[in-house]
């Protein structure tokens, strides 16, 4: 795998999540509350699941391109100031490689180094992000958190997009 494969899994998850958000929106004016209490909770953690993944192959493809790591090179072969594939990027939780984002591009991001003015449980929705939750069904939040964390998601893949070659 290379390393601008991040940003294309980046941009399927935003499409998808796009039309989750929609879906959404839609499931949220049926009249069965029965069964619209389940789809929109099934489309909301999905929301959650996949906004994650922005972030995640967002923050992974700013790291490579931000230390000009060769464009056809496996990124399994990273080994740059400390950083590794397998000791950072390989896992899921964001606090395993943010820092290295956060040396390596200037500004704010939101979420990954700044957490002014977003909601408490937004916060920790982003800290408590993992590969895992895909296996969960249960929403410990209300669910305009779970859409502010997709809303910060996309977000976030613009910084990055704007200040990389994305």
């Amino acid at each position: 795998m290379v390393y601008k494969d991040y940003l294309k899994a980046a941009r399927k998850h935003e499409i998808t999540c796009e039309i989750i958000a929609e879906k959404l929106n839609e499931e949220k004016q049926r009249k069965d509350k029965k069964h619209r209490g389940h789809v929109v909770k099934s489309l909301t953690l999905t929301l959650y699941y996949l906004s994650g993944y922005i972030i995640e192959c967002m923050v992974k493809y700013a790291i490579y391109d931000l230390n000009g790591y060769g464009s056809k090179d496996d990124v399994k072969d990273l080994n740059e100031k400390g950083l590794t594939y397998h000791t950072h990027i390989r896992f899921h939780p964001f606090k395993r490689y943010t820092e290295h984002l956060n040396n390596l591009m200037s500004g704010t991001i939101p979420l990954i180094n700044d957490e002014k003015n977003i909601p408490e449980e937004t916060v920790r929705i982003y800290k408590e992000w993992d590969a895992t939750i895909r296996y969960s069904y249960e929403m410990k939040y209300d669910e305009i958190h779970y859409i502010r964390f997709y809303e910060y998601a996309k977000e976030i893949f613009k910084i990055i997009k704007d200040n990389t070659k994305g």
